[in-house]
């Protein structure tokens, strides 16, 4: 116990001055964060534990919440059937070239999930660079937004697929999983429904969860309450707990949007404490030691960059390439949908826990995570104001 806490105390204080790193270095700070995680491992100065990876999986549970938060179902209305037909052809192709480089080199089947993987956190931190009113990367939130419910899908699927012998393919208990996941999204668009129509008749109801005001932090509460309990469910279902964790943050999302600050607090608990904490322990799981001796390591890494921007690229000039009318704005979108880091290095250590992926394509993909997440951000500002990005559509 004595020993967790002490290594809690070295975590957090590399929690404080990641974010100064951050700054002089420009360098994203999750990529930091596992930077010292790695090299305070390799130092031996915090140690993996029971406890600690506890902690560093309710620290990613609650990232997941967070990226759920950022999904309120009333906006996907707006966007309209010709945005959704080319999702789909990009979706499509995406899963399609991953299948078919999966297939042509031999891979291990997770990566169909692991090259199409997007997450909205460095989308949103490029939002703040260059604002919303760029074509390219407007579209790339909306299309990030849809791509994170797919990813969720894609790491449940996982979940449930690896957790199965293959050889039991024919036999019921292959396919429960997959029913109860079923049973449970049909049960949450149920709910979904009945809670909109209650609120439409009663709007004043959902104050009772979550009052515009008050000093006992109700929405905190509630929110906690919705986080632990759809996990429970999930986890009595026996459903990969992500599932359950994004959903609270939909519900949060589509229902109380009026507690802006409440959504605010909770960013501020996740990215003050949780988020970097995962991230830092995800950098204590690294080997130094056996990375730096084996350069094969690094260059598989830099070949998953590679795959990554490959089946981005052609996916998003297939679909795309119209709609943006230049070369430029459609690789700007596909670099920028490149950089999904919290969600690979999600499934990464899930594929890890699986025994999907050997300890050496985890460190693969994880310097992947790393690499995209510094190299594409330079990338996309020279191309940005090389090509005079400050007037394109």
């Amino acid at each position: 116990m004595q020993n967790d806490l002490l290594y809690l105390s070295i975590v957090a204080l590399l929690i404080v001055i990641a974010p100064p790193l951050s700054r002089l270095s420009k360098i994203p700070v999750a990529v930091i964060e596992i930077m010292l995680g790695s090299l305070a491992a390799f130092l031996g100065v915090i140690q993996r534990s029971e406890s600690f990876e506890s902690i560093s999986h309710i620290s990613f549970l609650f990232l997941m919440l967070l990226a759920g938060a950022e999904v309120n179902l009333r906006s996907f209305r707006s966007l309209g059937a010709k945005f959704y037909k080319k999702a789909v052809i990009y979706f499509v192709c995406l899963y399609g070239f991953s299948i078919a480089i999966v297939v042509g080199f031999g891979l291990p089947a997770i990566y169909v999930a692991i090259f199409p993987v997007m997450s909205l956190g460095m989308i949103v931190t490029l939002l703040r660079d260059y604002g919303k009113e760029q074509d390219w990367l407007n579209t790339a939130f909306k299309i990030g937004v849809l791509g994170e419910l797919v990813s969720i899908t894609a790491l449940v699927v996982v979940q449930n697929g690896y957790s199965r012998h293959l050889d039991s393919i024919y036999s019921f208990s292959f396919y429960e999983p997959f029913i109860l996941l079923g049973l449970f999204i049909l049960g949450c668009v149920i709910v979904f429904r009945i809670s909109r129509l209650i609120f439409w008749w009663h709007p004043r109801f959902k104050l009772w969860f979550m009052p515009e005001s008050g000093n006992a932090n109700q929405d905190i509460r509630f929110s906690f309450m919705l986080f632990f309990v759809l996990i429970g469910i999930t986890t009595f279902m026996d459903i990969e707990e992500v599932l359950g964790a994004f959903i609270a943050g939909v519900v949060i999302a589509t229902f109380f949007a009026y507690k802006h600050d409440m959504i605010s607090k909770l960013n501020d608990i996740g990215f003050g404490f949780f988020i970097p904490l995962f991230f830092i322990y995800v950098g204590s799981t690294l080997d130094l030691g056996l990375i730096l001796s084996d350069f094969d390591i690094v260059l598989n890494g830099i070949y998953i960059v590679f795959a990554m921007l490959f089946v981005r690229l052609v996916s998003a000039n297939i679909s795309f390439l119209r709609y943006f009318g230049t070369f430029k704005n459609t690789l700007l979108f596909a670099l920028s949908d490149c950089m999904p880091l919290t969600f690979l290095v999600a499934i990464a250590s899930l594929g890890l826990k699986l025994g999907a992926i050997s300890n050496e394509q985890y460190y693969s993909l994880i310097i992947a995570a790393i690499f995209e997440g510094i190299f594409f951000t330079i990338v996309i500002k020279i191309l940005y104001y090389m090509w005079d990005g400050k007037n394109s559509k």
